[in-house]
């Protein structure tokens, strides 16, 4: 008679344990739909994206396809790139005008 006794209380630690588990489950979620409703607020620009998939190479490429498809920079096929507007508009499209060169035209070394 002395296990029932011990089983009955097992069980009402076990049952007690459950409980806290699952009540600090349903309080970490909350807390994390919230930091992702937080999170959403900032979206990823164009340049972050294409870092996080390719690298500092994809942001130089995305960055010189934006420009050709503004008509602000011209890529050959032969693999020229030619600055149409040397202003750029941010900073990454400067830093593409300067490694381009003064003379405003160079050829782009293929991978």
């Amino acid at each position: 008679m002395f296990w029932v006794l011990l089983l009955l209380l097992a069980w009402a630690f076990a049952g007690t344990a459950c409980t806290r588990l699952c009540l600090a489950a349903v309080r970490a979620a909350a807390l994390d739909a919230d930091a992702a409703t937080a999170d959403r607020e900032h979206d990823l620009t164009l340049y972050e994206a294409a870092f996080l998939s390719g690298g500092p190479a994809r942001v130089a490429d995305v960055t010189m396809v934006s420009m050709a498809r503004q008509r602000r920079l011209l890529l050959a096929h032969t693999g020229w790139a030619t600055v149409v507007d040397p202003e750029g508009r941010d900073e990454m499209e400067r830093s593409v005008i300067g490694a381009i060169g003064p003379q405003g035209q160079s050829r782009i070394a293929p991978r």
